[in-house]
């Protein structure tokens, strides 16, 4: 399955209701949304797809999911060239798994087997090579299951007299 890196910069864009989309990810199991995808008009839908954090840190890997739609163009995210008549192209996500603070770092994706891969991606969309989608792919699971078991609440303590 070919596999793509979506872009979330928050010094370009703050994403004002992060807190509120993983919350809705949390309750239904998925969260689908329209991420800008560059100038890549070769996306297929099914797609597996990463977001990656950029611009200031913590930086890295944040979230999952696969492409619904192939890219389509669409009024600007930035309002300047939005107002301009300039388009974007926007691809359908849904997304899996989204966390506020990465759960794989630029330190680690800097060493092997991921090392030598330009993770700070100039745009959204770009595909990501399948030998690291493959590396990648289970150290996102095992990351993911150990976020999900530390966030899960304790079961209440039963004091027996």
């Amino acid at each position: 399955m070919t596999t793509y890196l979506f872009a979330f910069n928050p010094s370009i864009w703050s994403w004002p209701e992060r807190g509120k989309d993983i919350r809705t990810l949390r309750r239904r199991g998925h969260f689908d949304t329209t991420w800008s995808c560059g100038r890549h008009r070769n996306i297929e839908p099914g797609s597996r797809a990463f977001l990656v954090r950029l611009g200031v840190p913590p930086k890295g890997i944040i979230g999952s999911g696969f492409t619904l739609s192939a890219p389509a163009p669409g009024e600007h995210w930035i309002a300047a060239k939005a107002a301009a008549g300039i388009t974007a192209l926007y691809a359908k996500l849904r997304l899996d798994a989204l966390f506020d603070a990465p759960l794989v770092s630029f330190d680690e994706l800097a060493r092997p087997p991921f090392g030598g891969f330009r993770w700070g991606v100039r745009a959204s969309g770009t595909r990501l090579p399948w030998t690291l989608a493959d590396a990648l792919e289970p150290l996102w699971e095992a990351r993911v299951a150990a976020a999900l078991e530390a966030a899960r609440p304790a079961p209440p303590v039963v004091r027996r007299r």
